[in-house]
């Protein structure tokens, strides 16, 4: 799939798949309720995609996310039951970028189903950043959050995640607004974390837009403002600013990529009087659904 926005040529990436329980993905929502449209398996864990964005504009290959990557332990594995080798790598492959043909590497934030991908083990078994050339960049407090090792936060921030990019001084930061690129816009959302950014790719002439919203919505489940994940740390700030963008979506025809939904690619949604927003149009499933699956 290919979906073209001004400039930019935007291509979601397969960062691995794996499952998460049930009340992480659904938070305080009844499983009576969200059962309805998601199936879970005999330990109650749900199948989710991590999917990232690659977006190209002729002179910059720009890649948003990087999945989990390919260093994380058996244990671990096992545990959210995640692919093997190093999903993000070995789908670019696929659309033929080699790591070294990445310019910059953006994170909508930095926990490990997002930025796991962003550092590897070179051949003496030291970690280093995965995309050599590239320039990684985060929101500024979302970084500060990552690093500063917080009791609190440590364990959403793998550190072997981290310092690679640090060490190498490949990192760096921007803030709320900024625009990245021509044509492409951070847009901190806070919610999920302090820092969480959605990134907009728009067309200034036409208003034709795409929207990377990030996991203040990461399925189109949760479009409705009760469903979130149990892992926000802010929920209310989520509800509110993910209604506002969800309305913008709606409101101007931009397309939206969810990080998280193994149903659909990218999708338009159009406010319901019922239901708040339901999808009406799917670029690509990449898994059967059945109607009552959407939302």
């Amino acid at each position: 799939m290919m979906l073209t926005i001004g400039p930019w040529q935007l291509e979601p990436v397969h960062g691995g798949g794996l499952s998460i329980d049930g009340g992480a993905a659904f938070g305080v929502l009844p499983k009576t309720v969200w059962q309805t449209v998601w199936s879970s398996d005999a330990n109650n864990m749900v199948r989710f995609t991590c999917r990232c964005l690659l977006a190209r504009n002729g002179n910059t290959t720009v890649l948003i996310d990087t999945g989990y990557g390919g260093k994380y332990p058996v244990i671990d594995r096992k545990a959210f039951q995640m692919e093997s080798g190093n999903p993000v790598l070995e789908s670019l492959a696929g659309k033929g970028i080699e790591p070294n043909d990445v310019d910059c590497v953006l994170f909508t934030h930095l926990h490990f189903d997002h930025a796991g991908g962003a550092t590897v083990y070179d051949t003496n078994g030291r970690l280093v950043p995965a995309f050599p050339k590239a320039r990684y960049m985060a929101q500024i407090w979302e970084w500060e959050d990552a690093i500063l090792r917080r009791p609190e936060l440590v364990s959403a921030y793998p550190e072997d995640n981290l310092y690679p990019l640090q060490e190498n001084r490949c990192i760096a930061t921007f803030r709320d607004g900024e625009q990245l690129f021509p044509g492409l816009t951070a847009i901190r959302t806070g919610g999920h974390t302090r820092g969480h950014t959605a990134f907009l790719f728009r067309d200034a002439s036409t208003n034709e837009g795409a929207l990377f919203i990030g996991d203040i919505c990461p399925t189109a489940s949760h479009t409705r403002m009760l469903w979130n994940m149990s892992y926000d740390t802010f929920l209310l700030e989520t509800r509110r600013i993910k209604r506002h963008w969800l309305e913008q979506a709606a409101d101007n025809r931009w397309w939206l990529v969810f990080p998280h939904d193994p149903r659909m690619e990218v999708c338009q949604i159009e406010r319901h009087p019922k239901k708040e927003f339901v999808v009406t149009t799917v670029i690509k499933n990449e898994y059967p659904t059945k109607p009552h699956e959407r939302p």
